[in-house]
């Protein structure tokens, strides 16, 4: 008999390059919109989990590439208008701008790079290897003015050099990044690895980008210019670091130990010394009487002599014998 588990199911979907969002994730990714939403836009919807969390009277958009998926979600979502078709390719709803945009794409997917409105201001098209930039650059161009966009990707985007640092940099120079948040692995279910999502805001009042690490419930608010100074990489980890628990250092515990190794290590060039003498018939004695000299000033107080001649006579005396 089948196995019709919803586990059995989800990686029937990611055997057949669908990708399932968690209901949670979908919540979660819903909270950082506002509230009181008219209208919302997922250009890579497939089943339509993003945009299952937004109430039925918000009117819902969506495009995927997976026919069978958009006849599915039509089934499932109320006040819903689905295109089938890639997004990359033959982008839907043309002319039409969103205030606001979920969406959870494929990531680092290939794709055939060419120009077009939603490219064209941007510095350079985004690599034939990867095509994040590509999905974030058409979300962009879909935002409104005022438009505010949540968006999940892989993390290698925030750090990767060529094409993408420089689109990455025309992003953030451009002041469209609000907010970066860092998401551990398992956090959800099926969201094995490290995700990030990165709220996108065409209308912000400043240009600072707030970083969240959500494994450790950290949180910073960066300046442009910190940016800057790290060559544009907005890796989560470069700006919220988890404070190290510092160990209480005991004063005298740390003397003793301290004392133990100087103690061991003079034994060991006591027992070369030793052993190194006998080698040559030298009298190790008396090394040790030079030494019990030295030790004996600094018992009384005095400051030794490195050149004290008396030690030094005796040295030579000692290898003369």
């Amino acid at each position: 008999m089948a196995d019709y588990s919803i586990k059995s199911i989800r990686q029937d979907f990611k055997n057949k390059g669908i990708f399932y969002t968690p209901e949670k994730l979908s919540k979660f990714m819903r909270n950082l919109l506002p509230a009181e939403v008219d209208e919302i836009y997922d250009p890579t919807c497939g089943a339509g989990n993003l945009l299952s969390v937004f109430d039925d009277e918000v009117k819902k958009y969506g495009q995927d590439i997976n026919s069978e998926q958009v006849e599915f979600a039509k089934t499932r979502l109320k006040n819903f208008e689905g295109v089938a078709g890639d997004t990359l390719k033959l982008p839907a709803f043309k002319g039409k701008k969103f205030n606001y945009i979920i969406a959870n794409y494929p990531f680092s997917i290939k794709w055939e790079p060419f120009a077009d409105e939603r490219f064209e201001k941007c510095p350079v098209l985004p690599p034939p290897s990867k095509a994040d930039y590509a999905f974030i650059l058409h979300i962009i161009h879909y935002l409104s003015d005022s438009g505010k966009a949540a968006v999940m990707g892989f993390p290698g985007i925030l750090y990767r050099g060529g094409r993408e640092q420089k689109i990455r940099k025309w992003i953030v120079d451009q002041n469209y990044i609000e907010k970066i948040i860092h998401i551990p692995g398992n956090k959800f279910t099926d969201t094995a690895i490290s995700t990030i999502v990165i709220v996108f805001n065409k209308n912000k009042t400043n240009s600072d980008i707030v970083f969240v690490d959500d494994e450790n419930g950290l949180e910073r608010t960066v300046k442009i210019t910190e940016i800057q100074e790290n060559n544009y990489c907005l890796s989560v980890q470069n700006y919220v670091q988890k404070e190290e628990i510092k160990e209480k250092i005991n004063p005298l515990e740390l003397m003793k130990e301290t004392r133990n190794i100087f103690y061991n290590h003079l034994k060991k060039e006591l027992e070369f010394e030793k052993a190194v003498c006998l080698l040559n018939n030298w009298n190790f004695y008396e090394f040790v009487d030079e030494l019990q000299i030295i030790l004996n000033q600094y018992k009384q107080g005095k400051e030794v002599n490195k050149n004290d001649k008396e030690t030094n006579g005796r040295r030579k005396d000692k290898k003369d014998s």
